[in-house]
């Protein structure tokens, strides 16, 4: 199967991209329905709790959510990880192909590609506004939540090319690793503090226990950064596996024509 794919057509590495992204996004859903959704159901509980209700009782409620918890830990999170990993797989592809000129073969384009994807999309945001269960919070800041969420993605994202094509132009001008990889790193560090210490604090308080609301933000970083391994190294294998086969066709197409003469 692998022989018959053109991966120097961008809609085949696009594709395959998309297909990696929905087998990682389903590797994450498994790592979050072992750790991750226990969590979640401590901090719903917690607010019942606090809200005077038996999470129990059975009874009706108003506010009752639409999707039922059995959904939302089964069929609910296994889609929207496949959703997630297809669009973080497109992501990636679009970045890579935008490195073809830039940044060596294709294995190298891509970890580069899904190292700046997972640290703008994943970590920055993690680091800066870290991810409580969705119980915690008041419902009437969402919409100032998910600003900053793009915010800090956009912002992080432009930093983190900025340093891959400071790389580029530093290894070009023949700058050993040791200095280089200093500068970069010395850059930035001082970009996202800057960015970091730019941005607005988190607006919601915390008042569930810590243990909890720091068992939910590492597994959320962990099963995210799973979801970015998976794909990144999947399609890395899969297009350089593919450039390699296409190398030792074009090489034995390329062999002069030779017939034996038979002996007279």
């Amino acid at each position: 199967m692998l022989a018959r794919l053109d991966f120097t057509r961008p809609r085949t590495i696009v594709v395959a991209a998309v297909l990696v992204g929905v087998v990682a996004g389903l590797a994450g859903a498994v790592f979050h329905s072992v750790a991750t959704e226990a969590r979640i159901d401590e901090a719903i509980a917690l607010e019942e709790a606090a809200a005077g209700t038996d999470a129990t009782a059975g009874a009706p409620d108003d506010d009752e959510a639409v999707v039922s918890r059995g959904v939302q830990k089964g069929a609910g999170l296994f889609g929207a990880y496949a959703a997630t990993g297809a669009a973080f797989g497109l992501f990636l592809a679009i970045t890579a192909l935008s490195l073809r000129t830039t940044v060596g073969g294709p294995f190298r384009r891509v970890v580069v590609s899904g190292a700046i994807l997972a640290g703008a999309v994943t970590v920055a945001p993690w680091l800066k506004y870290p991810p409580n269960p969705p119980a915690v919070g008041d419902p009437g800041t969402v919409g100032e939540r998910e600003r900053l969420y793009v915010l800090v993605v956009v912002l992080a994202a432009l930093v983190l090319a900025g340093i891959a094509h400071l790389s580029a132009r530093l290894r070009r001008a023949g700058w050993p690793d040791d200095r280089r990889l200093t500068a970069l790193a010395a850059a930035g560090l001082v970009a996202f503090a800057g960015l970091f210490g730019g941005l607005p604090a988190a607006p919601d308080p915390v008042d569930v226990p810590a243990n909890l609301v720091w068992q939910f933000r590492l597994n959320s970083l962990t099963g995210n950064l799973l979801v970015w391994t998976v794909l990144t190294v999947g399609l890395g294998l899969l297009w350089t596996e593919a450039a390699r086969r296409a190398a030792v066709a074009a090489g034995q197409n390329s062999m002069p024509f030779s017939a034996e003469i038979p002996a007279s």
